[in-house]
């Protein structure tokens, strides 16, 4: 069974008279009212510290992104100057392997020429003195070789001088 309007206003009523609904109300009304009050200066003072660290995490987040593809070129970077500095650094020791055989080869020529150099020399030396040898050789050879020709053409017999005539042509080419 449901109060009648006249029910309810009774009641009201005599809440009313004993002054407790109108007390109660009061201070639950003051009450809320001042922590809804203390909230929303609180929340107030909070909103521009969350508009403040949102725009910065927006903007964080963005350079993060940014970031994050400059540090993807700058690695490719130094790859690829890694890459060719290992590159050159082979290049180097190829180089530097070059330079030593070059020297090595160098010295050894130069050592070769001055040995040669220092042959010639000897050599000359010799030969000049076996030059004068071979030239009395060659010139008493000549002298004995057309005596015994001609002394054979006398006595009208035949000796083999053609040994001593190739020789004699040979050490007549070397002078």
């Amino acid at each position: 069974m449901k109060p009648t309007q006249e029910q309810i206003l009774r009641a009201l009523n005599k809440l009313v008279r004993e002054n407790k609904t109108e007390l109660k109300a009061e201070k639950i009304e003051l009450g809320l009212t001042d922590d809804v009050e203390k909230l929303t200066q609180q929340a107030k003072a909070l909103i521009p510290d969350l508009t403040r660290d949102i725009e910065g995490i927006k903007t964080s987040e963005k350079n993060v992104v940014i970031g994050n593809k400059l540090l993807d070129k700058q690695e490719s970077i130094v790859e690829n100057a890694d890459k060719k500095e290992r590159e050159l650094f082979r290049a180097l020791e190829s180089a530097q392997d070059n330079l030593t055989t070059a020297k090595r080869e160098f010295t050894g020529t130069k050592g070769s020429l001055e040995n040669d150099k220092k042959n010639i020399e000897f050599l000359s030396k010799r030969l000049g003195k076996t030059k004068s040898q071979a030239s009395k050789v060659k010139s008493n050879l000549a002298n004995k070789l057309s005596a015994l020709e001609k002394a054979a053409k006398d006595l009208g017999v035949k000796i083999p001088t053609g040994d001593a005539s190739k020789i004699l042509n040979k050490l007549i080419s070397l002078l």
